[in-house]
C-alpha cells in the first residue's frame, strides 16, 4: 500500500500541493482567479509574478463605479495598496489522445479496469503521435504592496508543476501492447519463468522511439519581485519590472528522442519510491521522505506601457536553470532487444510506469553526482482595451524559447472579454487555441465583496471540455482567500 501511495503520489502531486494540476499545461497563467481570455497586460498586485512583474507598477487608485450628481452620491471604493492570499491557484490537463472519461480516470487514478487485448491495441493507436500534458501553478502565500511613487512589491511562494507525455508509434505499441507489439518477432522465457519477447531485428532507441517525448519537473518557487513606473507623459506611462527566485525541485524527469537523438535523465524525491533496477548513484537520499533533490534560480523581466485606454505588454520569464544533485539517474541510447512485459493495463500511466522503468525492461539506467537543466523560458506579449469600466477586451500569446522539461509543445494564443455585471461581480469569457489544445473557451468568474476587502472566484481553461469528449482540457483554478487591504 505504500508503494502505490508513492506512486499515486507522483502523478497527483501538484494536488497534494494544492489541496485542491498538467498549463495551460505547461506552467500556466490561467491559474489566476478573475482572469480568463486575457492577463499579461492586467494581471498585477501579487498576481502577477510569474506573468509580467512590471504591472506591479501600477498605482493603485479608488474604483470609480458611478459619478456622484447633485442630487445623490455616486458608487466607489476606495482606494487599496496592500493585497495577499494563501492557497490559490489551480491545476490542469489536456490530451489529444484520451476521451474525457479517461483522462479523469487518469487524474483521479481509477484503475479498476483492466484492458484486454483488443483495449491495448485500441489505446496503441490512440496515443500514437499523441499524448497528455499537465501543469499545476499554486500560491501557498502571495502578498503585494504598491505604493504611490516608489513602485510595486511582491513577495510569493508558489508550487510549481509541469509534464508532456507524448508517444511516437512504435512506443505506443511497445508500452500498451508489451512483449505482444509486433517488434518483438520470437519468444523464450527466462531464468525467472517469465516468457520475454524479443527482436531478432533488434534496433536502438534513438530509431524506435523518434518523436517521443517523457518530462516532467515540480519545483517550489520563492520569489521576490519589484515593478515600477519610469514614464509618465501623458497620455504615456511606461513601467518595468523584474522577479528573482529562489528554487527547490522535487521532481525531474526529462526522457525524449528528436532528430535521432536519444536522452534521458531523472531525479526523484526518495518518497515516490521509483525503481531503478539494479542501478546505483552516488547521488543516493536514503530513506522515504519527501526530500528536496535539486535546486536553481530563475528571472523574470517584463515591460508595460499605457497609452490613453490601451495597454500593451511583454515578458520574459523563467530564465535561469535548476541543478539536480540527489537521486540522479541517466539512460544512454542502447538496442531494445527483449521484454517480459505484457503492457499497461489502463490509462493509469504513472501506476503503470514501473513496466518500463524497473529491472529489465526499458531504460537501462546508471547513477549520475549532479545534471542540470534550463527553466522551461517563454515569451510573453499581450494587448489590452479599456472600454469602460464595465467592460475590457484583450489578446495574450504565450511561446517557448526552449526545449526544456515543462516547455510549451506549441504557442498559445486566447482573447476574450471581461465583463464587471455589479461592482462585486466580474464575468470573463475568451477563446484560444494551441499548446496541443485544439479550440478551447476560458470562463472565469470573481466576486469582491466587504467593500472590495474580500474577493473569491474561479477559473476554467476550457467550457467545451463538459460539452464534448474529444480532446479534453481539465482544468479549475479557485481562490476564497484573496484580501485587498
Amino acid at each position: 500500500m505504500i508503494y502505490r501511495a508513492r506512486l499515486i503520489a507522483l502523478a497527483v502531486f501538484a494536488l497534494i500541493c494544492s489541496n485542491s494540476l498538467f498549463s495551460q499545461s505547461e506552467t500556466s497563467d490561467f491559474a489566476r482567479i478573475g482572469h480568463a481570455g486575457f492577463v499579461i497586460t492586467t494581471a498585477s498586485d501579487y498576481q502577477c509574478v510569474g506573468i509580467n512583474p512590471a504591472n506591479l507598477g501600477f498605482v493603485p487608485t479608488a474604483d470609480i463605479f458611478e459619478l456622484g450628481t447633485p442630487m445623490k452620491g455616486g458608487v466607489d471604493r476606495r482606494r487599496r495598496d496592500y493585497s495577499l492570499t494563501a492557497i490559490e491557484g489551480g491545476f490542469s490537463a489536456h490530451s489529444d489522445a484520451l476521451s474525457r472519461g479517461g483522462l479523469f480516470d487518469l487524474i483521479l487514478q481509477q484503475g479498476g479496469t483492466k484492458f484486454n487485448a483488443e483495449q491495448k491495441a485500441a489505446a496503441a493507436q490512440a496515443f500514437s503521435g499523441n499524448g497528455m500534458r499537465f501543469n499545476a501553478d499554486v500560491f501557498a502565500i502571495g502578498a503585494a504592496y504598491q505604493t504611490q511613487g516608489f513602485g510595486g512589491f511582491a513577495l510569493t511562494v508558489r508550487e510549481r508543476a509541469t509534464g508532456t507525455f507524448v508517444f511516437n508509434d512504435q512506443a505506443s505499441k511497445l508500452i500498451f501492447e508489451g512483449r505482444s507489439s509486433g517488434y518483438f518477432d520470437s519468444f523464450d522465457v527466462n531464468f525467472n519463468g517469465d516468457t520475454v519477447g524479443y527482436s531478432t531485428n533488434p534496433q536502438n532507441f534513438s530509431k524506435l522511439f523518434n518523436g517521443t517525448v517523457l518530462s516532467m519537473l515540480w519545483f517550489r518557487e520563492y520569489a521576490a519581485s519589484y515593478g515600477l513606473k519610469v514614464l509618465d507623459i501623458k497620455p504615456v506611462k511606461f513601467y518595468l519590472g523584474a522577479t528573482v527566485k529562489f528554487l527547490e525541485s522535487y521532481a525531474y524527469l526529462d526522457a525524449r528522442v528528436e532528430t535521432g537523438e536519444f536522452r534521458a535523465r531523472s531525479a526523484l524525491s526518495p518518497f515516490f519510491g521509483i525503481n531503478y533496477g539494479k542501478a546505483v548513484t552516488p547521488s543516493l537520499i536514503p530513506g522515504s521522505t519527501l526530500a528536496p533533490i535539486g535546486s536553481g534560480w530563475g528571472l523574470d523581466l517584463g515591460a508595460t506601457i499605457e497609452i490613453g485606454k490601451w495597454t500593451l505588454s511583454t515578458s520574459v520569464v523563467d530564465l535561469g536553470k535548476l541543478v539536480f544533485d540527489g537521486n540522479v539517474f541517466t539512460a544512454g541510447d542502447t538496442i531494445l532487444n527483449g521484454l517480459s512485459s505484457k503492457g499497461f493495463d489502463n490509462y493509469n500511466l504513472f501506476t503503470e510506469a514501473q513496466k518500463i522503468t524497473g529491472d529489465g525492461e526499458f531504460f537501462k539506467w546508471t547513477g549520475l553526482q549532479t545534471t542540470e537543466t534550463e527553466l522551461p523560458t517563454r515569451f510573453k506579449a499581450g494587448v489590452s482595451f479599456f472600454y469602460s469600466y464595465r467592460w475590457r477586451f484583450g489578446v495574450d500569446m504565450s511561446a517557448s524559447v526552449n526545449r526544456a522539461a515543462g516547455s510549451l509543445g506549441q504557442p498559445i494564443f486566447s482573447g476574450g472579454a471581461d465583463y464587471r455585471i455589479t461592482p462585486w461581480c466580474t464575468l470573463g469569457l475568451g477563446i484560444g487555441g494551441g499548446g496541443n489544445m485544439g479550440v478551447f473557451v476560458p470562463f472565469s468568474v470573481l466576486f469582491s465583496v466587504f467593500d472590495g476587502l474580500w474577493e473569491m472566484g474561479l477559473t476554467s481553461r476550457d467550457l467545451i471540455t463538459y460539452l464534448v469528449s474529444k480532446q479534453p482540457v481539465v482544468s479549475l483554478a479557485v481562490g476564497f482567500l484573496r484580501f485587498r487591504i
